[in-house]
């Protein structure tokens, strides 16, 4: 199961650290798919979500106001992991997957490449399902969420989940750097 958390807003989702437009300049930025704020404080949610061969999770929503630290994923997030992973795949075995955040690696593994299929597929499958126009509160974004989520078809999952070991040797052949020129 490869997991992964994202903040979701009434806006859409954006991470400093991951969604990155290359231009000349900002006006250029925009055009191709450039991310500017339309609140100053919109509604937002942290999400978790894991993906398998067999599927995906239900979406995990947390508290507001909560925020994703080592407490909070060793007490509530590993064991939705479990139970999902359990639900997904029965009685067989299966592996679990986490990325390097440092809530992750707090009392854990050392950290692992960004390689994850749902930060480089799923996450946007889901955003471009949410009808941005029906949030208003909270709920609503939960809500959308939950209904993208469930239009994610399994043979999406398998197609990304298949290049996972091609981009691996991709990460390795280019010496740890970005595999944007790749064709993954």
């Amino acid at each position: 199961m490869f997991t992964d958390e994202k903040i979701f807003t009434r806006n859409g989702y954006f991470n400093r650290k991951n969604d990155v437009v290359w231009a000349n300049n900002r006006n250029d930025a925009n055009e191709y798919g450039g991310i500017h704020e339309r609140e100053k404080y919109p509604v937002s949610i942290i999400v978790a979500l894991g993906a398998t061969w067999n599927g995906i999770t239900v979406p995990f929503f947390f508290q507001m106001g909560e925020r994703l630290n080592g407490k909070t994923y060793l007490d509530e997030l590993l064991p939705f992991y479990k139970m999902e992973g359990d639900r997904l795949f029965g009685h067989q075995n299966w592996r679990f997957q986490q990325d390097g955040a440092s809530c992750h690696t707090d009392k854990g593994p050392t950290k692992s490449p960004e390689l994850n299929p749902l930060d480089y597929s799923i996450w946007n499958s889901i955003f471009n399902n949410v009808d941005y126009y029906k949030v208003k509160t909270i709920n609503d974004l939960r809500r959308e969420i939950e209904k993208a989520t469930k239009k994610i078809d399994v043979n999406c999952v398998w197609d990304t989940i298949s290049v996972f070991r091609r981009r691996v040797q991709s990460v390795e052949k280019h010496n740890g750097e970005l595999i944007i020129d790749e064709h993954c």
